[in-house]
């Protein structure tokens, strides 16, 4: 009975539409309305385009007779969606639980507690997992044709996949935790763990595909060597297609046991970790007292950076896109011939070279959303901000300036190290510069006023604000959306013009919209501010 009334409460904590919204939504219906609709549609437009992708791919399947190959991409999608969820989700919600010391003390079974958490986690992570895979479900059902059992041991299937990727990265998340904390930069340490296993992750996926007319096919060798050394692909493969109840037997006992075998053992380790993680390293030193001088932008700037770094998901996050730029132009210099024959690939499909690094900085541009974000993480210390001598429109500049900062340094070392690697000529480059950073300036501005409109200052952890609220996932996707506006405009104009003019045609149009935006920001700074409350 405590189990069940547990798990209902975390549940609530985490499921509220209240507090993924970060308002009343009864009291304020068309704002709720407005946001609920665009996160729907950009929602719809990612699974759309996704799922074409899928479609196209189960169309040249289909045609030698394929078409469980499909399965094997909802299989490691799944898995890759769960490894990403709980290495982030795992460790402050099972091992550095913040609640710890409200719970501890209660006459509640610790098995109860722990159970009550993997529950919540076990959710969040199937539903990221089942919703990936929903573009991949149609195109092979379309193709292949439904069945009833099919069906139901894809849908069943996806309910046991994630269970041994939770497993696995709760340990990998732990560990990461153990061996930072060991340093005095700990923050510094798990943020460059955490970078590395990305890039390891990118650097696979860049070494498995081939630019053809879908980047899928070019995977489909690597899954099925993946499905010869990781048997769940298979059994997963042969039950849903073959129907293969013993294949599925297989996948449900295997992953069952280990769950509980798991959750069986995990509890000592669990409390033991919990325990001490009140426990600080101490460090003598000596160090001289100085007291500076600052502007007061210089100042917040400075703040916003020991934010930044202060918080390892917020870091890893909203810092993959300059990292992703960075690890980019470092390999052109040693990659060079491989990048100018992938790039001269996708030009024999119709998209320049120029073009498709705009697409590539762009998408780093729009993952560099801190501005949507950071306001919420004040939280419950907005109250100090809010009554220190400063202006809103400062705060807020403050904080688009940061992001700016942030990004469009590495974008510019990007493009030329990039530039001069592929021979692009000079006045291409200048014109593709204006562009991104007119597009950097813009989508900084957007993501600051979503922020204002839909603060969360409520939350038990920073995970709620920069991975599921409303302004994170507005900022996210209205970048993506933003590039499309781009990349539609450019299909418009390149019937007429040539590259050169169109670029000078889309950078005057993002300044315009940045330069709007700032002025928007600056108008709704102060009397949205003035009536928040953490």
């Amino acid at each position: 009975m405590m189990t069940k009334r547990l798990i209902q409460l975390f549940f609530k904590e985490n499921f509220s539409f209240r507090r993924f919204l970060g308002f009343d939504y009864k009291k304020e219906k068309g704002k709720t309305i407005l946001i609920t609709a665009a996160i729907l549609y950009a929602m719809v437009a990612f699974i759309g385009s996704f799922g074409y992708m899928f479609f196209d791919l189960g169309k040249i399947l289909n045609e030698i007779n394929q078409t469980q190959i499909i399965l094997s991409f909802i299989t490691v999608y799944a898995i890759g969606m769960a490894m990403m969820f709980v290495l982030f989700r795992a460790d402050g919600m099972i091992f550095h639980a913040k609640d710890y010391e409200i719970l501890a003390p209660l006459p509640i079974p610790s098995k109860s507690i722990l159970f009550a958490k993997l529950s919540v986690l076990y959710v969040m992570t199937t539903t990221f997992s089942v919703i990936i895979s929903l573009p991949m479900a149609f195109g092979y059902f379309y193709w292949q044709g439904i069945s009833l059992l099919g069906l139901l041991f894809y849908i069943i299937g996806l309910l046991f996949i994630p269970l041994i990727p939770m497993v696995l990265m709760s340990f990998i998340s732990l560990l990461v935790a153990n061996i930072s904390k060991r340093f005095r930069a700990s923050k510094i340490v798990s943020i460059i763990l955490l970078f590395a296993f990305f890039i390891g992750i990118f650097a696979m996926s860049f070494s498995i595909n081939d630019v053809e007319q879908n980047p899928l096919t070019g995977q489909i060798d690597f899954l099925s060597g993946l499905s010869k050394y990781y048997l769940p692909i298979k059994w997963y493969m042969n039950a849903v297609h073959h129907h293969q109840i013993l294949d599925f037997l297989y996948l449900m006992i295997s992953h069952l046991v280990i769950f509980v075998l798991y959750f069986l053992l995990i509890g000592p380790l669990v409390h033991k970790t919990n325990q001490n993680q009140s426990q600080m390293r101490a460090y003598k030193q000596r160090k001289v007292i100085r007291y500076d001088s600052n502007s007061i932008y210089q100042t917040l700037i400075n703040k916003e950076f020991k934010k930044f770094f202060g918080i390892t998901l917020y870091a890893v996050n909203s810092g993959l896109g300059p990292v992703i730029l960075i690890v980019l132009s470092i390999a052109s210099l040693f990659y060079q011939d491989k990048i100018s024959v992938t790039l001269t690939e996708v030009v024999g499909i119709g998209l320049e070279r120029e073009v498709m690094l705009l697409l590539v900085m762009g998408f780093c541009i729009a993952m560099t959303y801190t501005p949507a974000i950071s306001l919420s993480l004040e939280g419950k210390n907005f109250w100090i901000v809010k009554s220190l001598p400063i202006k809103a429109k400062t705060l807020m500049m403050s904080k688009v300036l940061f992001n700016l900062l942030l990004i469009v340094p590495i974008v510019i070392i990007s493009l030329l190290t990039l530039g001069f690697v592929l021979n692009i000529d000079a006045i291409t480059i200048t014109l593709m510069l204006l562009l991104l950073i007119g597009f950097a300036c813009l989508m900084s501005f957007l993501d600051a006023i979503f922020n204002l409109y839909v603060p969360k200052f409520n939350f038990k952890n920073e995970v709620e604000v920069i991975k599921q609220s409303a302004s994170a996932m507005l900022g996210v996707f209205g970048g993506f959306a933003l590039i499309a506006m781009n990349g539609g405009l450019y299909y418009l104009l390149q019937k007429t013009f040539e590259l050169n003019i169109i670029l000078i045609i889309l950078s005057l149009i993002n300044v315009i919209l940045a330069f709007m935006s700032y002025l928007w920001m600056l108008k709704i700074s102060t009397p949205l501010i003035t009536k928040m409350q953490a």
